[in-house]
Order: structure tokens, then sequence, then C-alpha cells
């Protein structure tokens, strides 16, 4: 008695589950492919940036003194940024030093010499061929003097690093006391003219982005937006799949080097075939669609475009007027996926 009730229990239950399987399979909710206008935004990281900075580097070797600009503090052409100094460099002044000296010695002794051979030549007592060398070593002793002193000139300015323009130091890499050899970096500035904002894309955010696409760059403590336009979009040196960005402001609005932020830009589209989001699948690396008609759902792969507002443009796998699965279509892609495999042992 009891197992003819538990049967009974049994098909009741069976019976229901496949009436509920099958009002589910036909209460599919399907729209059809349509063509829309997407309009999205792309954001991302960015900073203020030259397009090339200048590198202050030790013109000589030297121990640098009188460096006090910071990272972030502004310069003005001509300031002072550092000085050079110690035994290297007080040998080198003493050595140029002698040598105008001794340039100063050869000037006086041609003059003296020059002034000899005149008054002989006046008395008759000399040529003129001896008269025209003793000026010609006046002259050369005179142009080796200027070519001295202008050597020790040259290398006073030398000994204290100037900034060349305009801008805002970005990195300090060295420090009072230290000792330098010639041509090492001391400072870079980023020139107050030329800035752009700079940020890196990857992947779909990159092949979005054009040149001439407008948007915003807000840096960190800052209110109001500043409007931005792409300017130039290559690939990364350093990093591959990267792509760098680089924006100019609009005029008349000012960005400091070296400040970050985030930047948006407005990405649209012609208007293109789109489904819902939802309709989406993403499998085995693939996007996919769940097409349906009066056969039922089949798989379809995609390869979708921009989104936004719930709605993703299909570049390339569908038509106008196809309908695809909007629910539940990541469950129904996959409802027979115990077909596919067996269970182990």
């Amino acid at each position: 008695m009891k197992l003819a009730r538990l049967f009974a229990i049994l098909v009741v239950i069976g019976a229901t589950a496949d009436v509920d399987i099958r009002v589910s399979a036909e209460d599919v909710v399907t729209m059809p492919a349509t063509q829309k206008r997407i309009v999205a935004t792309v954001s991302a990281p960015a900073r203020v940036q030259a397009a090339a900075n200048a590198v202050l580097t030790a013109p000589a070797a030297g121990i640098v003194s009188g460096l006090r600009v910071l990272p972030g503090e502004e310069v003005h052409p001509g300031q002072s940024v550092a000085r050079l100094s110690g035994p290297t460099v007080s040998g080198e002044r003493a050595r140029l030093a002698g040598e105008v000296t001794a340039a100063q010695v050869r000037v006086s002794t041609a003059t003296q010499s020059a002034a000899i051979e005149r008054q002989k030549f006046d008395e008759q007592l000399s040529t003129r061929d001896a008269l025209a060398r003793t000026n010609g070593e006046l002259e050369m002793a005179r142009q080796q003097l200027v070519a001295a002193q202008t050597a020790a000139r040259s290398y006073s300015g030398l000994v204290t690093i100037v900034s060349p323009e305009a801008g805002t130091v970005t990195a300090v890499t060295a420090a009072d006391g230290q000792y330098v050899s010639a041509g090492q970096p001391l400072v870079t500035v980023a020139a107050s003219r030329g800035l752009y904002v700079m940020t890196n894309l990857y992947g779909g955010d990159a092949a979005l982005v054009t040149v001439g696409q407008r948007g915003t760059f807000v840096s960190e403590g800052a209110v109001a937006p500043v409007a931005v336009v792409v300017q130039r979009v290559t690939p990364s040196v350093s990093s591959t799949g990267q792509m760098d960005v680089w924006l100019s402001s609009s005029p008349g609005s000012r960005v400091v080097a070296g400040s970050v932020g985030s930047v948006s830009l407005t990405v649209s589209e012609d208007k293109r075939l789109a489904v819902p989001t939802s309709a989406l699948v993403l499998d085995g690396g693939r996007w996919w669609v769940l097409l349906h008609d009066k056969a039922g759902n089949q798989r379809r792969s995609v390869i979708p475009g921009l989104a936004n507002g719930g709605w993703t443009s299909i570049e390339k796998g569908l038509s106008p007027g196809e309908r695809v699965v909007t629910q539940d279509a990541y469950l129904l892609f996959h409802q027979d996926f115990a077909t596919h495999y067996q269970q182990a042992d």
C-alpha cells in the first residue's frame, strides 16, 4: 500500500516537472536586433606632462651646492637651480685664470714689440715686412687673450646650472654635497608651454579612441574639469598592448605639469545593429547569442562593439530583425551542458 502511494506521488512530481520545463521553454523572452546609436564613456587615470622635459645635467665634475628646488616647484627662465664647487672646479678655474694671465702677458709683450718696430720703421731702421710681422704677432696674441677670457667666462657660467625656460620641477636626482660627474642628471624641468594630458589605455578601450575625440580632465583637488582633445594615439614602447594617448587642453585653460587625475572621453558610433547586453554570452573566449525561431534556440558567434545603457552594438554575426534571447541567456546557453561531458567513474 505504501509502495503504491509513493509511486503515485512520483508520477505527479514527474508530470509537474514536465509542465514546468515545457512552460519555461515556451516562455523565452526575445528581442529583435535593431539599429541604434551607442554613446559611451572611456575613463582612465591621467597625468599632465610636457612632450619633452628639460634635463639639467652637470656640465663638469664637481660638488653640488645651492640645490634648493623640490619636485612640484615652479621655476622661471634663467633661474639658478644649483652650482658646482669643490677641488675639481677650483682647479679648473685656476687653470683658466692662468691661461688668461699668460695671454695678457703675450699681448703686453707683443704690443711693446710692435711699438718698437713701428718706431724703427719710422726712423727707416726696419723694413715693412718686419713691421707687418710684429703687427701680426700682436693680433694673434689679442685673439688668444679673447679666447682665454671667453673660456674662463664660459666655465663660470657652466658651473651655475640655470633653468632654460619657465616650467615645473618634476624630478631632483642629486643633493647638496654630492659629488657628480660631467653629464650626470641633476634636475628635470617640464616646460610650462606644450603641456599635454597623457593616459594609457588597453584592449577594447584603446581600440575605441581616435584623434579628435573630446573629453574632460579633472585633476586631484580640482572642482572644474578641463576640456581636452585627443591629439595623438601611439603604441607604447615600454608595455606591449598599451596605447599612449596624448590630449591637449582647450585654449585658455591651465594645467600644471606633474598633476594627476582622471580623463573621460566620449566615444560614439553611427547607428549600428545592436542587441540588449543581457543577450551576450561569453564562452570559450568568444561571444555568443542565442537565436530564437520556431525551431528553438540556436547558438550564433558574434563580435560585439561599443556598449552603453544596456545595449551593445554587434560588429559581425547578426542580421537586422533576427531575434535573440534576452532573459536567462546564459542558463539557456548551457542547459545541455551535461550532455557534452561524461561524469568520472
